[in-house]
């Protein structure tokens, strides 16, 4: 049964609960298992969930035993005039969510979305959509939903009969985009993604500006555009303007530049498809637009699958793997990488226990799995003999609370480009075991990912900061500054004074740390 609906049948649900971190439902009950002081923020830490889009978010409460779902009945209604296309459902539905009586639900904030959940004869789907307005006494959500043509959801919820139709609503979610306050916002939407846009602007505050570039096909696949209106005149510094690329073409670089001079100390708000999304930011940087004044507002990610491979493709590439595979474990260049010693400075008396876990299921279950996920009749496969070793596993011996660079802190959606290039999120990155030295990263320069930006007040340094920005010195920041900062180590002010890099290069390796002793440690209960 289902705890938080008596009477309800316990849904089934897929393996998988984070899907930006990759994290399982059975992971998040062994996390909650092995601390019963677990909260959102500390598991969002250890295992990454919960901080990025932000669709998990329902199922670490469930976790965790707090009320994540709170049951509503649907009401549906189109809000777009334009007729469907062979295989294009373009109508735009207001949906109706009518919370049933149980416990207050939280206030949405402007942007904030909520995952629904339903169940059809194939099991549980969930999605993410933003709120479009809430009553708050009269216990009801609004949020706009387009129909897709093969989807799973949208097909059943926004059907066109009298049956009625319940879904599960989680609390709201994500950080919510801020009502403009006293600053001016100018927002970039296409399509269905105007919806964080209507709830900014409807709590637009007095003295508050916005303005809402507005861009679909044609005038009959606009939505809201009644209630822009009526704003337009409860608000003078809201204004809008519709773009019918059918009849004028898609926004193009100089109309984004036009709006960058005319707004020019404006929050920028990008919301829409992928290619209309990537065209605006890339518009805007053209412009002159600082990154940090441009929020990218991302549709929510889905579970559903790619398209799969035909059996017959996956044979043939499983054929050709198995045929290479007694070759490529003979190449002497991949000598070092196979697991036979060389442990790393520090995990010489380390069991391989204490890092690699066996995984819980049998040969035959895990042989059954591989094979059911081969020929998709599985979402996930199975570890066969060993789990991998993840940050999360590093972090049980290694976890500091100062540290500086901590792995969870680049889960932040501004670091996404950093995470591109150096991997930071996951200590298995910079460290890998089995390889004999302590630092495997290939260059010491990777802080320009984040800091090319970097400004120093009354800097007091020689040479200052800003020159060795300039002069791209980034190989120098090391000599300095102790990356995690579990050192007891005072930054010097002359880069004359510092470590040099012969010592630096040492320290990579196996020599002796130039950054003075440690103050954390790996937990000694970890060292066999």
């Amino acid at each position: 049964m289902d705890p938080q609906h008596p009477g309800r049948g316990a849904p089934s649900r897929p393996a998988v609960a984070c899907l930006c971190a990759n994290v399982t439902h059975a992971e998040l009950a062994d996390a909650v298992a092995s601390d019963p002081s677990a909260t959102l923020e500390s598991l969002g830490a250890t295992l990454g969930c919960g901080v990025q889009c932000g669709s998990c978010v329902p199922a670490i409460r469930e976790a965790l035993g707090e009320v994540a779902w709170f049951p509503a009945r649907v009401a549906v209604k189109p809000i777009t005039t334009a007729g469907d296309l062979k295989g294009v459902e373009r109508l735009i539905f207001r949906v109706e969510l009518a919370l049933e009586d149980g416990p207050p639900y939280p206030v949405v904030q402007p942007g904030q979305h909520v995952v629904l959940r339903g169940e059809d004869d194939r099991g549980v789907v969930e999605r993410t959509y933003t709120v479009v307005s809430q009553d708050v006494v009269g216990r009801k959500l609004t949020v706009a939903i387009r129909r897709k043509p093969e989807g799973r959801f949208t097909p059943w919820l926004l059907r066109d009969d009298t049956v009625e139709r319940r879904v599960d609503v989680s609390v709201p979610g994500g950080p919510g985009l801020g009502t403009a306050g006293y600053r001016s916002a100018v927002f970039f939407a296409a399509g269905v993604g105007v919806t964080p846009a209507v709830a900014m602007a409807s709590a637009l505050g007095a003295s508050a500006t916005m303005h809402l570039d507005y861009s679909v096909s044609g005038a009959e696949d606009a939505a809201f555009l009644p209630r822009f209106d009526n704003r337009c005149k409860e608000r003078p510094g809201f204004t809008y303007a519709l773009r019918e690329t059918s009849v004028s073409g898609t926004i193009r670089q100089k109309e984004v530049q036009a709006l960058a001079e005319r707004f020019p100390a404006a929050k920028f708000f990008i919301c829409g498809p992928h290619g209309y999304v990537e065209f605006v930011l890339k518009a805007l940087r053209k412009a002159g637009v600082e990154r940090q004044r441009i929020h990218v507002e991302l549709f929510a990610l889905s579970a559903e699958k790619a398209p799969a491979l035909s059996f017959r493709v996956k044979a043939y590439v499983a054929g050709a793997l198995m045929t290479l595979l007694p070759l490529l474990v003979l190449l002497p260049g991949l000598q070092e990488m196979r697991p036979h010693g060389h442990p790393n400075v520090g995990h010489e008396q380390l069991k391989c226990v204490a890092c690699h876990a066996e995984t819980t299921a049998s040969l035959r279950q895990t042989l059954q799995a591989k094979v059911k996920h081969t020929i998709g009749l599985r979402e996930t496969g199975a570890v066969l003999g060993m789990q991998p070793v993840t940050t999360a596993t590093c972090i049980q011996c290694h976890a500091n609370p100062g540290d500086r660079h901590a792995p969870h802190r680049f889960l932040e959606p501004r670091f996404e480009k950093a995470r591109a290039e150096t991997g930071a999120q996951q200590c298995v990155s910079c460290h890998r075991e089995h390889s004999g030295v302590r630092i495997t990263a290939a260059s010491t320069g990777y802080c320009v990912s984040c800091h090319a930006d970097m400004k120093v007040k009354d800097d007091k340094t020689s040479p200052t900061h800003d020159r060795l920005v300039s002069e791209k010195r980034w190989d120098t920041c090391m000599q300095c500054h102790d990356y995690h900062g579990n050192h007891k180590w005072r930054a010097p002010l002359r880069l004359v004074d510092a470590t040099t890099v012969d010592v630096l290069e040492k320290y990579m390796k196996t020599g002796p740390s130039p950054f003075g002793s440690p103050v954390i440690k790996a937990k000694q209960e970890s060292v066999q």
